[in-house]
């Protein structure tokens, strides 16, 4: 039983870890579309509401990727108390995962402020 729950452990961990990074790559690669329209409308010298209805839907995307990699790592924490309630200790993504520990302590999001 404790070499099937390990490998199932490990399939879990490489399975969440691929997630996190397709949804850390979503966001970026949204934003980044969105700051290329916006850049793309400027450089053909059309006029600020051009295409803002779809900016707006796009961006809305972005603020779902960001939403969808919060998700994820809120669930760093129970996926880590779920090994260890099952004696799993490698099961989830946070062994040896201690960089993400600051994001999923936090008591509040993360917000970025420019002065």
């Amino acid at each position: 039983m404790g070499k099937i729950r390990s490998d199932v452990a490990a399939e879990v961990r490489d399975a969440f870890r691929a997630a996190e990074a397709a949804a850390e790559h979503s966001a970026a690669a949204i934003a980044r579309c969105v700051a290329v329209i916006i850049e793309a409308r400027s450089k053909a010298k059309l006029p600020p509401i051009a295409g803002a209805d779809a900016i707006a839907l796009i961006a809305k995307g972005s603020q779902s990727s960001l939403e969808a990699r919060q998700h994820m790592l809120a669930a760093h924490p129970l996926l880590t108390e779920l090994g260890r309630e099952l004696k799993v200790i490698s099961f989830g993504p946070d062994g040896g995962c201690v960089p993400n520990a600051p994001f999923t302590e936090a008591g509040a999001p993360l917000r970025v402020v420019s002065g």
